[in-house]
């Protein structure tokens, strides 16, 4: 009996169970749970302006990707509805890219046109936009939040146009050497509804979006030309001045009607500024290798083919070529064994100390070193065009200094006895030239005679005759100089002359443009007047370029 009750409870078990399962086979799961996902572009109440005339260009909506609990794959719809609509029967849908598999939809301006159309396809036309997603079950999500939308349809479009110059991931050199020629940016023409269309050329840093742009043009023409061009001097001026340095760039044109402003291409280009005045630094034991801005430097011009130049005094050691100021290997050059150039390369050699020229052609990759000593040398000199008078180098002026005794005749500055290293004047105005004309020398007369090379590829002298003139000496008119002499034992011009109580000046060349007055011990051009308290016989020293003088009376 015990055992047939035991069996009536199994059988009535099994039935249990088998009921539990098939009411649990009844029940087919086609998917799982949708996370909810944001709308990402257009923003909310951004407006789209439909370009008539490209309607097979496209406009992107794009949103964050939804996942499904078990990985199972979504479908994405676009729609479309009005502002007061719920998206349950939208104006217009479509699958997203790839077939719905993606989240975004590209869509041409025809079908935004056709959207625009069943808005109302009047003035501006309101709408909402929103996503759905589903994966094959009734598990369907919407984006959280619907994004209002404007689309409005341009009356006047602007069709579509080429980029032509620079070429795309090109490099645009801006040449010192070729600075009156033209660099021209190029595109092809866009046409519009009315005819009438302007550009506008953009530039911006690589990785940005012309929001904020780094230079905005207008084309040629004012702005109606399908080009912009401008001489290389003017590019490297404009690029300079809105902080565009060498490196890679984007460009851009912008093609603008009376109601649509429509950019398409953009291109890469690297900008190259070549043979311009950029200084390279020399850093050395001179200085001791101290790389920044008070260091002594080389720089090139727009006619010597990106040589650069200066004039250093440099003491026995070494030195690099820098072009900034970190030590990087790309920026820092010193010899590669062979007597040429290389990153960042051994010091090169300064043998002894000494004033140098130094020179260096960063894209040959070449320098030279020569070890100077000046002179003037011609029919005005002492040794006349046989060989230099030398002059003296003043370390604390950067300057070679001399009183010289000068004839009426013509002058040049000659360094180490050699013709290939001479400077005239083309103007005879204080400014010298490699192989300039002869200098010339109107009156015999001692002379001040500066040979300033200090500053690179602008190189100046001057030569000057010194005296006194005023109330204090024999002519008190202030008219006639009385003429000093240079005394070569002590460095300094000098004149005994009888002077009474009174006021005078140091002037040079018998003219008001070079005078000294002031302190003594630090005499200013244009200074205060001198003066002698008593009368008597004096001796008056000037030493007028470290600008010192002396009164003393005999």
């Amino acid at each position: 009996m015990k055992k047939i009750i035991n069996y009536i409870w199994f059988i009535a078990l099994v039935s249990i169970l088998s009921s539990c399962m098939e009411e649990v086979g009844d029940f087919t799961v086609n998917g799982e749970a949708i996370t909810g996902f944001e709308l990402q572009g257009p923003d909310n109440n951004d407006t789209i302006k439909i370009n008539t005339e490209a309607l097979t260009e496209t406009f992107v909506f794009q949103w964050a990707t939804a996942e499904s609990g078990l990985g199972s794959p979504i479908t994405y719809t676009i729609l479309f509805d009005g502002t007061d609509g719920d998206f349950s029967s939208p104006v217009w849908s479509k699958k997203s890219d790839n077939s719905g598999a993606t989240a975004k939809a590209t869509l041409t301006f025809e079908e935004l046109q056709q959207i625009y159309a069943a808005a109302g396809g009047a003035g501006v036309a309101s709408l909402k936009w929103n996503v759905k997603a589903e994966n094959g079950s009734p598990n369907v999500q919407m984006g959280q939040v619907a994004n209002n939308l404007k689309i409005a349809l341009s009356s006047d479009g602007v069709s579509n146009f080429d980029l032509v110059s620079p070429l795309n991931k090109s490099i645009l050199q801006i040449d010192g050497s070729k600075e009156n020629d033209a660099v021209v940016f190029d595109w092809n023409d866009a046409t519009s509804g009315s005819g009438a269309v302007t550009y506008q050329l953009y530039i911006d840093a690589l990785g940005n979006d012309f929001s904020d742009p780094l230079l905005v043009l207008d084309a040629d023409d004012e702005g109606t030309a399908s080009q912009l061009s401008k001489t290389h001097g003017e590019w490297n001026t404009l690029l300079g001045q809105n902080g565009i340095e060498e490196g890679s760039y984007i460009w851009t044109v912008k093609a603008i009607s009376t109601d649509l402003e429509w950019m398409k291409d953009v291109y890469e280009v690297y900008i190259e500024f070549v043979n311009w005045n950029r200084p390279i630094y020399v850093v050395g034991d001179y200085n001791g290798w101290s790389n920044n801005d008070n260091a002594k430097f080389i720089i090139s011009t727009p006619t010597s083919n990106r040589m650069a130049e200066g004039y250093i005094y440099l003491k026995q050691g070494g030195i690099k070529l820098v072009t900034d100021h970190s030590w990087d290997n790309a920026h820092t050059f010193g010899d590669d064994g062979s007597g040429k150039l290389t990153n960042p390369g051994n010091n090169i050699s300064i043998p002894e100390d000494g004033y140098y020229r130094v020179r260096a052609n960063l894209s040959e990759m070449t320098y030279s070193l020569l070890k100077t000593d000046w002179g003037v040398i011609g029919s005005a000199t002492p040794l006349d065009w046989n060989d230099e008078t030398p002059l003296s180098f003043n370390a604390d002026l950067n300057q070679w200094i001399g009183g010289v005794h000068l004839k009426a005749a013509e002058f040049k500055f000659r360094a180490n006895h050699n013709w290939d290293y001479n400077y005239g004047s083309n103007a005879a105005d204080g400014t010298l030239q490699a192989g300039g004309n002869n200098i010339p020398i109107e009156m015999e007369d001692d002379y001040a005679v500066t040979l300033d090379l200090s500053k690179p590829n602008e190189y100046t002298y001057s030569v000057h005759r010194w005296g006194v003139v005023g109330g204090a000496t024999p002519d008190p008119t202030w008219t006639n100089d009385f003429n000093m002499a240079w005394d070569a034992v002590n460095g300094v011009f000098t004149i005994t002359i009888d002077l009474t109580p009174g006021e005078f000046k140091f002037r040079a060349d018998d003219g008001w443009g070079v005078n000294f007055g002031g302190d003594l011990n630090n005499l200013t051009q244009d200074g205060s007047n001198l003066s002698v308290t008593e009368a008597g016989n004096y001796t008056l020293t000037l030493d007028p370029w470290n600008k010192k003088a002396t009164i003393k009376k005999n």
